[in-house]
């Protein structure tokens, strides 16, 4: 059976993130949405489907078909990268007839469709709400529900981390940490990981996540459930519950029930919680968010200039890829900061959002130009070995003019 991933018409929900990413490239837990279902379902082959600007670049990413069903053969388990992944739901869908689509609180969260069926679909144009179903489809509904926003995914995070283990490639495999103080037997190391004298890892509230390639460095503390990706290195912070990191990323100072997408550094003091950073973004010595605000009322945060409340007292910022911050800065509670963005000057931006291709301080920003970001850009991705190609090139040129 093939396995098609899709992103309906609500991914700008997910906004800053999904202008430069489709839904099913989000981190959360130990894997982003691809990997998790790759691992759960275990299908023959792959197919995602996504909005058309991005289908080059996710195609560069996963080497599957984007957005092209040709040669599609026999049935097909399709899910909404939305999906909120909890067990029961999973084993329901792997268990799904023919021809049926399961129907949820919020929207459609996959299927079992026929060769026939995937390939006349358009998932993301008409594939929301069971009205949208195509006649031969049976709806059929059930108790499970779609993340909608970046603090859905934040907030559901600790309890990802857990569930993964059960589907985390080799994880049983990995060796604990006999030289570091901890609570329990909750924490998991792979052999390929490189843990520094002092390191503290308390896994009381949850599972500690290590991955390959991994640098914790001495006098570190790690708090459970967290999971750190490969090839990152924690340099000397305090990692506390509900954390994420994806590859490649840098991480001192503190951070708390955050996740950052991959390929990002935040290599000094400084706090960040309740926050989702994507890919190449670079917090400067000191940049701290707030995440509660003084009269511990629920958080709005304000996405394409539209006030949207979280109805949470906790929500920190939300960042784009490419955004850079200097020394000292300070970002407002709920702030919404866009792509490749260089924000600097050592105060507090009260702003609740900032737009694309931002250059400033508080209160005086202006436009970042195009070919400094695209220089900017192709230095810092060459630091860490990925090519900057016309793809990526096209996706900023794309995004400029919006």
């Amino acid at each position: 059976m093939n396995l098609i991933i899709f992103e309906d018409n609500q991914a700008s929900g997910f906004y800053p993130i999904s202008v430069s990413h489709p839904v099913y490239d989000l981190l959360y837990g130990c894997l982003n949405v691809v990997d998790r279902l790759k691992c759960y379902f275990k299908c023959d082959d792959l197919y995602l489907s996504c909005r058309t600007h991005l289908i080059k670049i996710s195609h560069n990413r996963y080497q599957v078909p984007v957005n092209d069903f040709s040669d599609l053969k026999g049935e097909s388990l399709i899910i909404n990268a939305a999906l909120i992944p909890e067990p029961a739901i999973l084993e329901i869908l792997k268990a799904i007839g023919p021809e049926t689509v399961l129907v949820g609180n919020n929207g459609i969260l996959g299927g079992r469709i026929s060769e026939g069926l995937a390939k006349e679909i358009s998932f993301g144009e008409s594939f929301s709400d069971e009205a949208d179903l195509p006649s031969g489809l049976k709806p059929s509904k059930a108790d499970g529900s779609l993340f909608k926003h970046l603090w859905d995914i934040v907030n559901y995070n600790p309890k990802a981390i857990k569930n993964d283990l059960a589907i985390l490639p080799g994880v049983n495999d990995w060796k604990r940490s006999p030289q570091s103080m901890k609570h329990g037997d909750r924490v998991y190391i792979h052999p390929g990981a490189e843990i520094g004298n002092g390191v503290f890892i308390e896994d009381h509230g949850g599972p500690v996540i290590i991955d390959d390639g991994v640098k914790v460095e001495p006098r570190s503390l790690i708090q459970g459930p967290c999971y750190i990706g490969k090839n990152s290195v924690v340099m000397s912070g305090m990692i506390r519950e509900g954390c994420s990191l994806g590859p490649v990323c840098k991480v001192g100072g503190e951070l708390e029930e955050s996740i950052i997408l991959g390929y990002s550094n935040k290599c000094h003091e400084g706090f960040i919680g309740h926050s989702y950073l994507g890919e190449w973004v670079n917090l400067g010595a000191l940049t701290t968010n707030s995440d509660l605000k003084n009269n511990y009322g629920e958080i709005k945060v304000s996405m394409n200039w539209q006030m949207t409340n979280t109805n949470s007292i906790k929500a920190g910022c939300f960042i784009g890829d490419h955004t850079k911050t200097g020394i000292g800065t300070l970002l407002n509670t709920g702030i919404v900061i866009g792509f490749s963005n260089n924000l600097y000057g050592g105060g507090l931006f009260m702003e609740r959002e900032i737009g694309h291709f931002r250059w400033g301080t508080p209160g005086n920003l202006v436009r970042f130009r195009l070919d400094k970001a695209l220089e900017v850009a192709q230095a810092v991705m060459s630091r860490r070995g990925v090519a900057f190609d016309e793809d990526q090139r096209a996706l900023f040129e794309w995004l400029s003019r919006i």
